[in-house]
């Protein structure tokens, strides 16, 4: 005959151990764009409608360590929180908790819950639809220093001034085919990570190659 109740008994017993072990007691917040991602601060495009994720939590070093720090997220009690945001003409939040970008710039998205308050950063860019690299002057020869230029175009090919663009970092920024000269570029105010378009910087061309033809 198989016996049943011990096991039960520690079932029950463990969730009355962690159910007295979490602290639901909320002492900070967070918000983000993604409830897997957060950072501080996000990029949205003008017209864009992005959902806020936030969670109020708990402090971490009163609870224990298998227990979650989120006593609750506005994906389950959305009318718990409620937000606000710095500056209005670049975005507002409306009732369903989604971000609108109205305009470009930075805005600060202040969300409250039970008390408290945490502020996550959003910078708003122009919409674009694509990028386009340009090397002039063309043909080029070697030994010659050539400009690349890229510029944000919308939708009908025209150049969109002031587009967010983030910049790869490379170990290398010369090979026997030519050197990249990096432009002295300012850098933006906290927290962005981006430069804003165009962007121009130069390629000294060392030998012919087959990497010319990717400058085309």
């Amino acid at each position: 005959m198989t016996r049943t109740g011990p096991p039960l008994a520690v079932a029950l017993v463990a969730g009355g151990v962690a159910a007295g072990c979490c602290d639901d007691h909320v002492s900070a917040a967070s918000t983000s764009l993604d409830p897997n991602l957060s950072i501080g601060f996000y990029y949205t495009w003008v017209g864009d409608a992005a959902s806020l994720y936030a969670a109020a939590l708990s402090d971490p070093s009163r609870s224990a360590i298998f227990c979650s720090i989120e006593v609750y997220t506005s994906t389950n009690q959305p009318r718990r929180f409620q937000y606000s945001t710095t500056d209005p003409t670049v975005g507002i939040v409306d009732a369903r908790g989604r971000f609108i970008a109205q305009g470009v710039g930075r805005t600060g998205v202040i969300t409250s819950t039970a008390g408290v308050t945490d502020t996550t950063f959003i910078i708003v860019g122009p919409a674009f639809a694509s990028l386009r690299i340009v090397a002039t002057p063309l043909p080029a020869h070697v030994g010659d220093t050539i400009t690349l230029q890229l510029d944000a175009l919308d939708e009908a090919g025209a150049v969109v001034r002031g587009a967010e663009v983030s910049l790869l970092q490379t170990e290398r920024q010369s090979d026997s085919l030519a050197g990249w000269i990096r432009s002295i570029r300012e850098p933006r105010p906290f927290p962005s990570v981006t430069f804003q378009s165009p962007l121009v910087d130069r390629l000294v061309l060392h030998r012919a190659g087959g990497g010319l033809s990717a400058i085309r």
